[in-house]
């Protein structure tokens, strides 16, 4: 089993690779940073609009939006495959913090016609099950250059009520660059409807809080980031 394991580990980070190269270079040490905060500005407009209209967006923020700026990371709960681009939709147009650069697991990035949008965004794969060193090597790069890195602690898309344990990447990432953690609430019905959205039947609001940072501390054993873990996602919850 072990074998088979290692096997299927080295085949898919294979397949990782070949994608990248192929669309976007993600795993060569080139900065692409001017075209992300484009494609975020250029559909920032239009995309607000949608919001505002079909799901009557609302943004509280506790801190100043416009001058938010990295090394930052942002996390926050995860509602829906859209919510990357409701916390976008949610700052400044031109605001200092883009490109707001997620994680995806490195399945959607076989999608041919799915991954050029979202490389465009600056969205990069991860990998499960390889260490959390390796996972996150280049989030932790774009931090260290100062960029903005943004990650849902809980993994997956939530449907219903109730707190999911979070994952250890951004207690990770943050204690390892010293970056500011930047929570953020989004507050909408689950599994939404295209017909209720078009009817506009549905109410969306975003709650922005304060940033703050981790204490140092060490990182191995991994079990040590379940306590600054919970903490991250208990700052979310308060919002």
């Amino acid at each position: 089993m072990a074998t088979y394991k290692s096997y299927q580990g080295h085949h898919l980070l294979s397949r990782g690779l070949f994608w990248g190269k192929l669309t976007g270079f993600w795993h060569k040490e080139v900065s692409f940073g001017f075209i992300h905060k484009f494609f975020y500005n250029f559909w920032w407009a239009p995309w607000r609009i949608v919001l505002i209209f079909f799901l009557h967006l609302q943004v509280n923020s506790k801190e100043d939006l416009e001058k938010l700026g990295g090394p930052l990371i942002v996390v926050a709960n995860h509602m829906c495959w859209a919510d990357p681009f409701i916390i976008g939709a949610s700052f400044p147009f031109l605001a200092k913090i883009f490109p707001i650069r997620y994680a995806c697991l490195w399945k959607y990035f076989y999608i041919p016609f799915f991954l050029p949008f979202v490389w465009a965004f600056g969205g990069f794969p991860v990998w499960r099950g390889v260490g959390l060193s390796k996972a996150l090597r280049k989030p932790l790069k774009i931090l260290e250059k100062e960029g903005v890195v943004g990650i849902f602690p809980e993994g997956k898309r939530r449907w219903k009520k109730g707190l999911r344990r979070p994952k250890r990447g951004a207690a990770f990432m943050a204690i390892k660059t010293g970056a500011k953690i930047l929570p953020v609430k989004i507050e909408a019905p689950a599994k939404m409807k295209l017909s209720k959205i078009l009817l506009r039947k549905y109410k969306v609001k975003v709650k922005i809080g304060i940033p703050f940072s981790l204490t140092p501390q060490p990182t191995e054993p991994p079990e040590l980031l379940n306590q600054p873990a919970n903490y991250i996602m208990q700052k979310v919850n308060e919002l």
